[in-house]
């Protein structure tokens, strides 16, 4: 530790004490993923690109999926109800057993989505960023 004080002459030491007895904590960023037409998509595209604290992962269907790496582990998946009940259902059952973790947010105008036990929380779609970025917190659990 003393070097680390040598090095930073003029430096306050008590701060850089402190900073050797405890750990920096850095703010990860959020894994979201996006399954839905991407015309369809713009406003929370542009909502998740504003700032670091996300980092977005498209797929047009669910066939893309397959193309994702386990180890990727979205926290987040946002689905769009433009997509067929099939398809949303395969989707929820496959995001499920890859990653288990993940919690659901449904992009519809209805709120009949949430009667289903396989989606977590349920937004419109003209939604603002503001009230999107505090609905991935919550199900995030931030």
């Amino acid at each position: 530790m003393k070097s680390l004080c040598n090095l930073a002459k003029g430096a306050d030491e008590n701060a850089i004490w402190s900073l050797g007895k405890r750990r920096i904590r850095m703010e990860t960023a959020i894994h979201v993923l996006y399954v839905g037409p991407v015309d369809r998509c713009g406003k929370i595209y542009d909502a998740l690109l504003d700032g670091p604290r996300f980092r977005l992962t498209i797929t047009t269907d669910y066939r893309e999926l397959w193309e994702i790496p386990r180890h990727e582990s979205p926290q987040v998946v946002i689905l769009h109800n433009t997509l067929s009940t099939f398809e949303l259902e395969f989707v929820s059952l496959f995001i499920r057993q890859r990653w288990p973790r993940a919690k659901f947010l449904v992009v519809c105008s209805e709120k009949s989505f949430l009667d289903d036990p396989l989606y977590d929380e349920c937004v419109q779609p003209a939604v603002a960023p503001e009230i999107l970025h505090s609905t991935i917190d919550r199900l995030k659990g931030g």
